[in-house]
């Protein structure tokens, strides 16, 4: 199962093995795989596992006696299961950026992340970040202050060679907010500032994707790496440099958004992968969970700029304001967005999509500058005329 739960409840200890043909017990990582599904980081922060044991756990109340498999569940459900010794990652990054390898990689995405200096020129932010870190108070606990001062200053110290001066202050405080650099943000600034790199939804993604297969190194800038990785096999993780990566994880990342933003069925995104697994659509579930998030975030950032490079009562171009909830949804268009949110969760993309098409006919058309609600006002009457049609 991979599905979150608030409450598990697992009905017995034991397992079939077909190896000696009878019921084995099962491993202390088995059945705490199976309680890990109760409660998960974004969904809900605690979960209740109740455990049936597959015999009657005795208990004789005069005699002070139980039942000797009650020494098996425990045995199970050992201290050394329940308390483990958990490292924060970050610590292991901090110390490659006080080392100074931080040109690519996760410690480059790392200090992308982390935000620049205030409007003093002072670490306050940085330092309000990596102290309250698990890291620094890891750090803390073990007496090893200076551990934490040293990162701190070589965290900003690399963090504020990036900072732009003079107008392009507005870009420093984008990037504070997104963890993108500013050398990233400008380049993105520059696609956009051509009206015909987003006349369309897809054109807008034409503009974002061939900028990529230009820069493939900065693919692994804006995706999270370990995502990518996971997308791939030997091959991928055989390579050495950011470069190398991005160009070989780009064409079947293209291929598969195309096809999502296309409204197709997950069997046909699979069909993109060299690796295809038709039976259970690994790769394309694994795009979709993990790839698609990130890449609605690096759509979204053209409209984030335009608005605070021009403030917020300037209307965002259609296309640009709904481009990353398109590619997140997986929509082509703002009408084609429009008829996907107003389905409900309950109907499936693929059906919404269908929809869509069977809408596209009555509706009538936008505006480059209208807002989302117009929109959804274009597809609530292309949806009555519809209707009208069919009496």
């Amino acid at each position: 199962m991979n599905l979150p739960s608030e409450v598990v409840i697992i009905s017995g200890d034991s397992r079939f093995d077909p190896s000696v043909d009878k019921m084995a017990q099962l491993e202390a990582h088995e059945l705490l795989n199976a309680a890990g599904r109760a409660g998960r980081a974004g969904e809900s922060s605690q979960g209740f596992v109740l455990v049936v044991p597959g015999r009657v756990v005795e208990f004789d109340n005069q005699s002070n006696l139980i039942n000797a498999h009650w020494m098996t569940l425990q045995s199970i459900f050992s201290q050394s299961d329940q308390c483990l010794i958990i490292d924060d990652p970050t610590t292991i990054l901090l110390d490659k950026i006080h080392a100074g390898a931080f040109d690519q990689g996760m410690p480059a995405y790392f200090l992308s992340r982390l935000p620049a200096s205030d409007e003093n020129g002072t670490d306050a932010p940085i330092r309000n970040v990596i102290s309250r870190s698990f890291a620094a108070f890891r750090a803390r606990q073990k007496g090893d202050k200076d551990w934490v001062e040293s990162r701190i200053a070589a965290a900003f110290a690399a963090r504020k060679n990036t900072e732009p001066e003079g107008e392009e202050k507005w870009l420093d405080r984008v990037s504070g907010l997104t963890g993108v650099s500013v050398e990233i943000l400008r380049e993105i600034v520059a696609l956009f500032s051509t009206a015909e790199n987003f006349q369309t939804t897809e054109a807008a993604i034409t503009t974002l994707t061939d900028w990529l297969t230009a820069n493939p190194a900065k693919l692994l800038e804006l995706v999270r790496p370990e995502n990518i990785e996971g997308l791939f096999t030997g091959d991928y993780k055989k390579l050495v440099s950011d470069q190398e990566r991005g160009a070989f994880a780009l064409p079947v990342i293209i291929d598969m958004l195309r096809k999502w933003l296309a409204g197709l069925p997950l069997n046909v995104i699979e069909a993109s992968h060299p690796k295809e697994d038709a039976a259970k659509c690994e790769y394309s579930r694994h795009f979709v969970l993990r790839i698609v998030p990130d890449f609605a975030f690096v759509a979204g950032l053209p409209a984030r700029l335009l608005a605070a490079q021009n403030g917020e009562d300037i209307p965002i171009p259609i296309t640009l304001a709904t481009l990353g909830s398109c590619v997140r949804e997986g929509c082509d268009s703002p009408e084609s967005l429009a008829a996907r949110l107003a389905s409900g969760r309950s109907v499936s993309r693929v059906a919404a999509r269908a929809h869509y098409v069977e809408l596209l006919p009555y509706f009538k058309a936008g505006q480059i500058d209208e807002t989302f609600e117009q929109t959804m006002d274009r597809y609530r009457a292309a949806s009555t005329v519809t209707l009208f049609s069919k009496l």
